[in-house]
């Protein structure tokens, strides 16, 4: 008992503050009120967007509520002391050595980071949900498929689950009150580095995370032999963020087989590291076929600017990527069109969006809307400019800024 709690001191408000960081309004303003509800609330998403932060902010909020201290359990599963106990027996340990120590009696908040770490672990958090324990579960997790086909089986009806992103734009104003669209662009919304001061370690930070990203919860996770091959796929997807991708031309270009490149373009979408944007169509047949390649999008704008150091900064991908970045935070289901020449760029609840990074803005980004628009029904449309506004054009920064 002594050890697990002398781990659990490091981490939990019992005898220490905590540092919560600034705040994320945006997801506690929708996440604290459901602490009240019985089901495991679960926070997942890319590695280091600010899952852990949101938690302490939870935690936070709680004893400002007068929650007692006591009644709260973190536990970190990237604590080193857990590494060679990674299994449901922790849980339970942790679970009886906590109940020991605090001798609270009342209603227990357990918050697990990393929970996909403990194989397993949605059988043992259903079964102590369904015998109506006093507790209520909040889980983090980086992993999406891990923390969706399990969910969607074993916790049925039983869980609410929220995609924690890294920093809007809006976000990011509040966390940089001296930032601007210029470096967003560059070194995009993870929180660590959008506080970091330093250009070169804000580069070397993102240059970190691309890299753990890929080794521990794609290469590792799927236990991948040809490390170079993925990370050069990696990098060549990131740069053409925003491009449709075909699978047969990667494949020769990259000398990777047809069936690993998806199998690498699935995974990295599972680590939240890629967006697959399909092509629009109420037909399905139509939708999947071969021709209707889907788009790929980069989780964030930072990775972009890394990806490759070849790249150049191209004005028009970057202010389609920040427009994707805000879009797919509301809309989980994005799409683009295109026939012939005409192309939208982003279609979602009856709307179509193109974006442009010129107030000089071609003609062909109103031909598109307006094809899309004569034989699809019922949709508003609007360009994305660069500072002009006039009726059907919105300026970025108006367009980034509004909630």
């Amino acid at each position: 008992m002594k050890e697990i709690i002398e781990i659990l001191k490091k981490w939990n408000p019992w005898e220490k503050e905590l540092n919560t960081g600034v705040k994320r309004e945006k997801y506690l303003s929708q996440i604290y009120p459901l602490l009240d509800r019985k089901e495991v609330l679960v926070l997942k998403g890319i590695r280091r967007s600010g899952k852990s932060t949101i938690i302490l902010q939870l935690i936070d909020n709680l004893m400002k509520d007068r929650i007692n201290k006591m009644q709260i359990l973190y536990l970190n599963l990237e604590d080193y002391g857990f590494a060679d106990n990674l299994n449901i027996k922790l849980l339970e340990d942790v679970l009886n050595d906590y109940k020991q120590y605090s001798k609270n009696k009342k209603k227990v908040y357990f918050f697990i980071d990393e929970i996909q770490k403990i194989k397993g672990w949605e059988k043992w958090v259903r079964t102590k949900y369904d015998l109506n324990e006093n507790i209520k579960f909040i889980v983090s997790g980086s992993s999406a498929s891990l923390l969706s086909k399990e969910l969607s089986t074993l916790l049925t009806g039983r869980n609410i689950s929220f995609v924690i992103f890294t920093l809007s734009f809006k976000e990011y104003l509040k966390f940089n009150k001296k930032g601007n669209l210029e470096e967003y662009l560059l070194y995009g919304g993870f929180p660590e580095v959008v506080l970091e001061n330093s250009i070169e370690k804000k580069q070397m930070i993102l240059q970190q995370y691309f890299e753990d990203i890929i080794h521990k919860d794609i290469i590792d996770r799927y236990n991948i032999r040809n490390t170079k091959q993925i990370i050069n796929l990696a990098r060549y997807l990131i740069s053409t963020s925003g491009s449709k991708v075909s699978i047969n031309k990667l494949s020769k270009v990259l000398g990777i087989s047809k069936e690993a490149i998806s199998n690498y373009i699935n995974y990295m979408v599972n680590a939240y590291f890629l967006f697959e944007v399909s092509y629009f169509s109420f037909s399905a047949k139509i939708k999947h076929e071969v021709s209707k390649l889907p788009k790929i999008y980069s989780s964030d704008l930072g990775f972009i600017n890394i990806a490759s150091i070849k790249y150049s900064k191209n004005k028009g991908q970057m202010y389609e990527n920040v427009v994707f970045r805000k879009l797919i935070e509301k809309n989980q289901e994005l799409s683009y069109w295109g026939e012939l020449k005409s192309e939208v760029d982003f279609i979602f609840n009856k709307t179509a969006i193109n974006v442009t990074s010129t107030d000089e803005i071609p003609k062909r980004e109103f031909q598109g809307l307006d094809d899309f628009s004569k034989t699809h029904k019922g949709f508003s449309s609007f360009v994305i400019a660069n500072t002009i506004k006039k009726e059907n054009i919105i300026p970025i920064l108006e367009f980034l800024k509004e909630d």
